[in-house]
């Protein structure tokens, strides 16, 4: 099979970058690994996303599929005392809570109207290049003259093809969904700085609520945060998240990166990375969702040292903003954890 672009990855980034080449008349092919069935990070989005879902005529899908408006967050951050700050004052409106699973399937569905082969359920086990493009090795080989690459935070195809990640930190989030009693307000997202990291609680649809604690991996290790009784350890330890812990636990643990890491280049010859493979924020900034619906919109209309030019340029903001935003808690200001990402320290390149 010979395409014009094949698109490994179907999270936002992904899915919007096929929806934006098929809609420029390019033959496009989707690999997506799941089926979009299981919980998916990532649930709360901004208001900035909603000029981006307009701009990409998928507004009416997305209210369509059900998200829950969230008006403010609260946080105890530089302080014990809980501070709100609502979105009232925003330009775009109020942002939202949604299944992170139903909104990436709404835009591939998207996609998949717009002309792309959307393969659900098919990993991209590797990309090779060939005279005049590349192979891609999945459920059949596929011959592209363009491969994007919407693998999220390893870059598994930029990094093949020369790309490095320069990366901040190792963050990892261990996540469990609650189920909230009928009649229990499942309140907006809320914020609670640790010593050794933060702590996040956000509704769901269908009365349930996330909570989530935030560390860097050998600290997690150390602590067994992965575990039922170590995330509930360090769950009652906390002056405020805990109370929000009420209902009945939904499944198993979740662990998942959260590391924040920027790629050079961000394109090269006859490929392009989107999304979390491009530019992986910390989800304290809430910018990743936005950037993966931008990147993909501008890796279809202006690859080349255009998009790599707004990459870099995104990585410098959101680096600033990091530093800024974890200087602001002072009180732990002694551990690594706070100090590394205050002084905006990277790891290293790979």
């Amino acid at each position: 099979m010979k395409v014009d672009v094949a698109v490994a990855g179907g999270g936002p980034a992904g899915a919007v970058a096929a929806l934006g080449f098929a809609r420029r008349g390019a033959a496009v092919v989707l690999f997506e690994r799941s089926g979009y069935d299981g919980l998916r990070m990532g649930e709360t989005l901004p208001p900035a996303v909603n000029p981006l879902l307009r701009a990409l005529g998928v507004w009416d899908r997305f209210v369509a599929a059900g998200p829950v408006p969230s008006y403010q967050t609260a946080s105890a951050w530089g302080g014990p005392e809980v501070a709100e700050r609502s979105f009232v004052f925003s330009p775009h409106g109020h942002g939202w809570h949604t299944d992170r699973a139903r909104f990436d399937r709404m835009l591939a569905d998207a996609a998949a109207e717009a002309g792309a082969d959307v393969r659900r359920g098919v990993a991209v086990r590797g990309v090779r290049r060939v005279p005049g493009g590349f192979v891609v090795d999945a459920d059949t080989p596929v011959r592209a003259e363009t491969v994007v690459d919407a693998t999220g935070r390893p870059a598994r195809i930029a990094r093949s093809l020369g790309a490095r990640r320069e990366r901040l930190d190792r963050l990892v989030c261990v996540a469990r969904v609650f189920a909230v009693p009928p009649g229990t307000p499942v309140g907006d997202t809320f914020l609670e700085a640790v010593p050794d990291g933060w702590w996040y609680a956000s509704p769901l649809p269908e009365g349930r609520r996330l909570l989530a604690r935030f560390a860097d991996a050998r600290f997690s290790a150390a602590a067994g945060l992965a575990t039922g009784p170590g995330w509930s350890a360090a769950l009652s330890a906390t002056a405020k998240t805990r109370e929000l812990a009420v209902g009945t636990p939904i499944g198993p643990l979740r662990v998942v990166s959260a590391a924040s890491h920027s790629l050079a280049p961000a394109s090269g010859p006859g490929w392009i990375a989107v999304g979390d493979a491009a530019l992986a924020v910390d989800p304290l900034s809430s910018g990743g969702a936005a950037f993966a619906l931008e990147s993909g919109s501008r890796a279809a209309a202006e690859p080349g040292e255009a998009y790599r030019t707004f990459v870099r340029s995104a990585a410098a903001g959101y680096r600033a903003v990091r530093s800024e935003v974890y200087g602001w808690e002072a009180r732990f200001a002694g551990n690594a954890f706070w100090r590394d990402r205050a002084a905006d320290r990277g790891l290293e390149v790979s």
